[in-house]
């Protein structure tokens, strides 16, 4: 509609002269109208709800012939869907949204799901869909294919096998599930071929980079947490490297619910991100800076005595005594026992609940009594046969110490000074104080005490930490420090801890995959193996210049290359133990299932190597892929709907989820089931 010059003027002078009224005239509210049915004033929708009626009948088919599934494609949600079908045909997928309340004052898990997990009914039946086995007939990546028979893809598949067990060893063929197919049972078929046949596998996690190894230096395993349902019982929520909103879908409305509840919602990450939009506060962190930040909040924790004494004293490492001549931890095995300064008695009363068990010295540690002034064996160490973690039982009473500086007596003779763990840790974070970090995090001082008193004092609170930090340059550093932050403040189980990711299973499912023992698997380093096979320190002399790395590393490059080949000449094929194996000089079969490593890993130098080392490549997927294009033999594999499967990790919630075809499920061209795939190879 046209509005005149004339008319404007004239809504605009009135506007001015409401203005000029006063507030009351110019701003008083209208009455709230009452809306009886508020259907009465829209048009009739009866035909746009009939056709929706009928689309939803149509497509939901009949009830008992549904399906259920979850999506495994590098997904941890694990969630519950039903698999729709009409003649034959998927039609949709619906939130299944039938889990069980665990408490009735927490809110259920329903419905699980996000808008990624919707597409697969029309993936499955996509153009890209593989249909039928074909054999490469041009050049790798040219795109040229045959049809073959199953029987001779699967006679070429063995025979090329056979001929490598006999050529080159067990270690040079590859077999491995990627991170397109994330369960136990499905997945269970190419790792239980693969440690028949004595195959080398890659560790997932560590070629993706999804680990927490600084948290395993904290905790003694990377994977630990709690499902989420617990976030809503906690006073404050920190998500550190974090997006929940994005990354956690099924799991986010715990902390949105949880902050309804009254809890406190605090993301540190560089960026402004869907959770932090949502958050009481948003510390916005320099990327890569996190392990200064937590460094300082730890030095504040330990200043304003904010840490909880008890509880490190009993569950962890601080009290124990650190040498301070060699800096390592003082061993039962390093002193003198006939010292009047070593409390006999503790150790006599630990020898006889041991009933007969010996001590392994070398890996029982030492703490400073105050109670008596003695230095006295720590219960729970690692070689002590009495496992348990109580300071004061029947025979002993200990108070480690947690500060000061001793001496010691040798079994040479010698006297040496230690000091505990925490008066370490207090040294290494009194060198972070938040006045001088601020410079290079970005996160005023201010911000830093608050963030250490919302983590101590409350009743229930966490830290969440996301897979991004330990992608950093000293990502395990980082991840260290951050871990560190919650045990000083005494946050374990109901009072809130440390989460990265949770994981549970049921009793004996792993057993399918590795012979219940029987025969050992042939683990290969995830990260070194893909390093090595790409050729990628030929990435690492484009991509550094020489005075650069010098400056910051205090080597050349050359240097730097020597000290990391002497480390992998460690771990050469089966004499690395110890060292770890992987098995990069040997491998030139590869059997790989859902494995697309040419998307994950886009570095050219590392395609070209790979493709060089690979003499044989056999690819068993749903659909096409870059990775695919480069196979010899592509095998058709059945799609999430079309098998029946059981996943039960990671302990995001608390079930686990069976996967099983709808009735009357038309084949989708001669797609197999991996199972099928793999009994076929060992039979052939």
């Amino acid at each position: 509609m046209a509005i005149s010059r004339r008319d404007f003027l004239k809504v605009m002078s009135a506007t001015g002269g409401a203005l000029g009224l006063g507030s009351s005239e110019a701003f008083a509210k209208a009455k709230a109208v009452v809306v009886e049915d508020p259907r009465a004033s829209y048009p009739n929708s009866s035909f746009v709800e009939n056709m929706y009626r009928r689309e939803f009948a149509y497509t939901y088919g009949k009830k008992e012939e549904h399906g259920t599934a979850y999506h495994c494609v590098n997904c941890q949600g694990n969630c519950a869907w039903d698999v729709w079908v009409q003649n034959g045909i998927v039609t949709r997928e619906n939130q299944a949204a039938n889990y069980p309340q665990i408490n009735p004052k927490i809110p259920d898990a329903n419905p699980r799901g996000c808008n990624k997990g919707v597409q697969h009914s029309q993936i499955m039946y996509e153009k890209d869909r593989i249909l039928y086995p074909m054999k490469r007939v041009g050049e790798r990546g040219e795109g040229k294919w045959k049809r073959i028979s199953w029987d001779e893809a699967i006679t070429e598949i063995a025979t090329r096998i056979y001929e490598t067990l006999l050529t080159k060893g067990p270690a040079g063929n590859y077999i491995h599930v990627g991170a397109g197919m994330l369960t136990e049972a499905r997945a269970a078929s190419g790792k239980r071929l693969g440690t028949l046949l004595g195959a080398v596998r890659p560790y997932i996690a560590s070629y993706v980079g999804d680990m927490f190894p600084g948290v395993s230096l904290v905790y003694g395993e990377g994977n630990i947490g709690f499902s989420y349902d617990f976030v809503y019982t906690t006073n404050v929520q920190i998500w550190w490297g974090m997006d929940p909103n994005k990354t956690r879908i099924p799991d986010a409305h715990w902390v949105w619910e949880g902050k309804y509840n009254g809890g406190k919602v605090i993301v540190i990450t560089p960026d402004f991100n869907a959770t932090a939009k949502g958050a009481d506060l948003w510390v916005p962190v320099r990327a890569g800076y996190d392990g200064f930040l937590a460094m300082s909040i730890i030095n504040e924790i330990i200043q304003q005595k904010l840490y909880k004494p008890n509880f490190i004293k009993v569950f962890t490492d601080l009290p124990f005594l650190v040498r301070l001549d060699n800096k390592k931890l003082l061993r039962l095995s390093d002193i003198d026992t006939n010292d009047p300064m070593f409390d006999k008695e503790v150790f006599h009363v630990m020898e006889e609940k041991a009933h007969g068990k010996e001590f392994e010295a070398n890996a029982v540690f030492l703490a400073y009594n105050l109670k008596n002034g003695k230095f006295t064996i720590m219960p729970g160490s690692e070689g002590n046969p009495v496992k348990t973690l109580r300071l004061k039982d029947l025979g002993w009473d200990i108070d480690p110490a947690l500060e000061g500086v001793y001496e010691v007596k040798l079994k040479d003779g010698s006297k040496v000074k230690v000091t505990p763990v925490f008066e370490l840790v207090k040294a290494e974070a009194a060198k972070f104080p938040a006045e001088k970090t601020f410079k290079l995090t970005n996160v005023h001082p201010k911000i830093v005490q608050q963030l250490a008193r919302d983590i101590a004092l409350p009743k229930v609170a966490f830290i969440s930490m996301g897979f991004t930090i330990g992608k950093y340059f000293n990502g395990m550093l980082a991840q260290r420090a951050i871990a560190s932050i919650t045990p000083l403040c005494g946050r374990l189980g109901p009072y809130g801890g440390f989460n990265t990711e949770n994981e549970w299973s049921i009793s004996g499912l792993a057993k399918i995959s590795g012979f219940a023992g029987k025969y050992k698997e042939r683990f290969a380093s995830g990260f070194v193996s893909e390093f090595v096979l790409g050729n990628m320190m030929q990435d690492f002399d484009k991509l550094y210049e020489e005075d650069t790395f010098k400056e910051v590393m205090g080597m050349s490059k050359e240097e730097y290359k020597k000290k990391v080949n002497e480390m992998l000449s460690k771990s050469e094929g089966d004499k690395g133990i110890g060292h770890g194996k992987s098995y990069w000089n040997d491998v030139e079969t590869f059997l790989l299932f859902a494995d697309a490593r040419f998307r994950r890993n886009k570095g050219t130098s590392y395609k070209k190597a790979f493709l060089e080392k690979a003499k044989f490549i056999a690819y068993v997927d749903f659909r096409m892929s870059d990775f695919a294009n480069y196979a010899d033999i592509l095998l058709p594999a059945k799609s999430h709907y079309e098998v029946w499967d059981l996943r039960t990790n990671p302990g995001y919630h608390r079930f686990a989820n069976l996967a099983h075809p709808p009735t009357n499920l038309k084949p989708v061209g001669e797609a197999k089931s991996e199972w099928e795939i793999c009994t076929m190879i060992v039979e052939k």
